[in-house]
C-alpha cells in the first residue's frame, strides 16, 4: 500500500471512528432522556393511571348494590314509562370506554377507559300515556336494549325500525331485561358512578 492509499485509508477510518462516536453519544443522550422521562412524577402519574385503568374490580353478588336508581335513567325523561320494580343480577367486571363527552376532558396520553361493572337486570315497567288529548292510543311498542346496542334506553315508538320491540297497552305491567353500566368512583371506591345515559351524574353505593 502506497502512501497515498495508506493515508486515505486512515482518514476513512478516523471518519468512521468520529461518526460512530456521535450516534453513540446521540443515543446515550437520547436513552438518559427517556430515562428522566420515566422518572419524572409526571410520567409516574400517566403510567399509573393506565396501570389503574385496567385493573378489573372483584365479582361482586347482586345483593352489593341497588339498581334502581341507575335503572331509571335508562327510561325516558318525560316520565311516561314508569319503574315498578327492577330486580339486579351479578356484577360482572369490565373496563368500560368513557363516553364522548368525557374523553375531550382526557390529558394526552391517559387512558380513556375505566373499571367498573356491567349489571344485567329484569325490570316490570308500565306505560303511561301523555300528551293525548282526545283519545288514547290503545297499545303502543316499547323498544328495548339489544346486545349490539345495550346503551340504548328504553322509549316508546309507533315503529321498530329493526330494533328488539315488544307490544305495551297504557298501564299494564311488561317485564324487560337489559344492562346497567357503571364506573368505580374514583373518588369512592364504595360506590359506582351510572354511565351518563342523560348526561347526568348518578351514583350507586356499594352495600358494606
Amino acid at each position: 500500500m502506497n502512501y497515498s492509499t495508506r493515508y486515505f485509508a486512515l482518514l476513512a477510518l478516523g471518519l468512521a471512528a468520529s461518526c460512530q462516536s456521535k450516534e453513540e453519544k446521540a443515543n446515550a443522550a437520547l436513552a438518559d432522556a427517556l430515562q428522566t422521562q420515566a422518572e419524572s412524577p409526571a410520567e409516574q402519574a400517566r403510567m399509573a393511571a393506565q396501570k389503574a385503568a385496567y385493573v378489573l374490580p372483584p365479582a361482586l353478588p347482586a345483593s352489593a348494590v341497588d339498581v334502581r336508581a341507575g335503572v331509571q335513567q335508562l327510561l325516558p325523561e318525560e316520565g311516561y314509562l314508569e319503574l315498578v320494580s327492577v330486580k339486579g343480577q351479578n356484577l360482572q367486571p369490565i373496563t368500560i370506554g368513557f363516553p364522548p363527552a368525557w374523553r375531550i376532558g382526557v390529558k394526552p396520553g391517559y387512558p380513556k377507559v375505566g373499571p367498573g361493572y356491567k349489571i344485567p337486570f329484569e325490570a316490570v315497567l308500565h306505560w303511561k300515556p301523555t300528551g293525548y288529548v282526545e283519545t288514547k292510543p290503545k297499545s303502543a311498542l316499547l323498544v328495548m336494549q339489544t346486545p349490539k346496542d345495550s346503551l340504548m334506553r328504553f322509549h316508546i315508538s309507533e315503529m321498530g325500525l329493526g330494533s328488539k320491540v315488544v307490544q305495551v297497552r297504557p298501564g299494564e305491567p311488561v317485564t324487560v331485561q337489559g344492562v346497567l353500566y357503571t364506573y368505580i368512583d374514583r373518588d369512592n371506591a364504595q360506590r359506582l358512578l351510572v354511565y351518563p345515559y342523560q348526561n347526568k351524574q348518578v351514583y350507586l353505593n356499594l352495600a358494606n
